[in-house]
């Protein structure tokens, strides 16, 4: 393949495709392949960036309005800048940008828009980070019947045939055995602390579970448990003003030991989160597609909560099906069994194996 610059698209929205996005980027650059992160809240006019960012606080708090938002039909179109995207598309032109990968079906108005003016064939892949059609890839089908014409596209999970075909590596570091792992569980909502993570932490400290427990707000790792040791995330930091430079940066995530001012770090390859899911015996969290990749890239199976949509959902069943999860009222029935946790690992790393590179997947196309 032409070794052209690949646009990777994605969105702060939740934090999954953007993640994912920059590791697609890091890996990209390893191969040498040059590529570029643009985050579509970046082409918002600034009273619908206000909203997303008071959206992200109320999800926060309320998991049942979070959850009535995934039944909304929204046309993001209404949120965008046209002069900003003029000149986005307009630069594009002048670049001949010809290589783009799709992660948040928001993207398409501005995709179609370009074609319409590109001065070549545009090549479009779309990667589904889902099982199913998160809800930015249903909006956008209910305003295109066929938003994905001319478009590959890639699950990286696959509900429909109940496979996992496609990986992303996360980090260089080999997965750490079961058994040489500390007996720690790291728990958490997602990109935005969404669902009902907090109502299992007393539950799991009686029962004599560690946790890693990932806070969304300072305040959140005042109520301290014995045992447990908490990381927060940076309030202030939002995906789509993170760019240093001409780089795209991982969310910044401190440790809260109680006293002095938390130091907030992060690292250029991938999420410093990542560290304690390879450590981790377990992730209990809802499942998002970015923790699906976090799963998968440490072999390290997730323990379900509620899920976020329809969407998610289909993740849950899709990891359980396969061995790589389990729901956590059926751990909680197993006395939240090692055993059954230590299965699960051994079937992830078959799984790893077994899977492609999607990278590599893309530089040989």
């Amino acid at each position: 393949m032409e070794q052209k610059k690949v646009t990777i698209l994605c969105s702060g929205f939740g934090l999954g495709f953007y993640i994912i996005g920059l590791l697609l980027d890091r890996r990209f650059r390893q191969k040498g392949i040059p590529s570029e992160v643009l985050v579509f809240e970046s082409l918002m006019t600034k009273d619908k960036i206000e909203k997303v960012k008071s959206s992200r606080k109320v999800y926060h708090k309320s998991f049942s309005a979070a959850l009535m938002s995934t039944r909304m039909l929204l046309d993001t179109r209404e949120s965008l800048d046209s002069n900003t995207v003029n000149d986005l598309t307009e630069r594009w032109r002048q670049e001949a940008r010809t290589n783009f990968i799709i992660l948040s079906g928001h993207w398409m108005h501005v995709i179609h828009k370009y074609r319409e003016i590109a001065p070549q064939k545009v090549n479009v892949d779309i990667i589904y980070t889902d099982s199913d059609l998160a809800p930015s890839w249903k909006n956008v089908k209910a305003l295109y019947q066929e938003y994905n014409r001319d478009c590959d596209e890639v699950w990286l999970f696959d509900s429909h045939n109940r496979t996992v075909e496609y990986h992303i590596p996360v980090s260089g570091h080999e997965c750490i055995p079961f058994s040489r792992r500390a007996k720690r569980y790291l728990i958490h909502g997602g990109g935005w602390g969404m669902g009902t993570y907090r109502e299992r932490i007393n539950e799991l400290v009686q029962n004599g579970i560690p946790l890693d427990v990932i806070g969304y707000e300072p305040e959140e790792a005042s109520d301290r448990k014995d045992g447990n040791r908490y990381f927060v995330n940076d309030p202030s930091w939002v995906a789509w003003d993170s760019c240093k430079g001409e780089t795209y940066e991982f969310p910044p995530l401190a440790q809260a030991k109680g006293t002095g001012e938390l130091d907030y770090r992060n690292n250029f390859e991938y999420h410093v989160m990542f560290d304690l899911v390879r450590e981790a015996r377990a992730i209990i969290s809802k499942t998002g597609g970015g923790t699906l990749v976090d799963s998968l890239a440490a072999a390290t199976p997730i323990v379900m909560l509620e899920p976020f949509g329809e969407h998610e959902q289909k993740n849950a069943d899709l990891w359980e099906y396969l061995g790589f999860g389990i729901p956590y009222s059926k751990w909680k029935e197993a006395d939240f069994s090692e055993a059954i946790l230590e299965t699960m690992h051994c079937n992830l790393l078959k799984k790893r194996k077994e899977c492609i590179d999607y990278t590599d997947y893309y530089s040989r196309k």
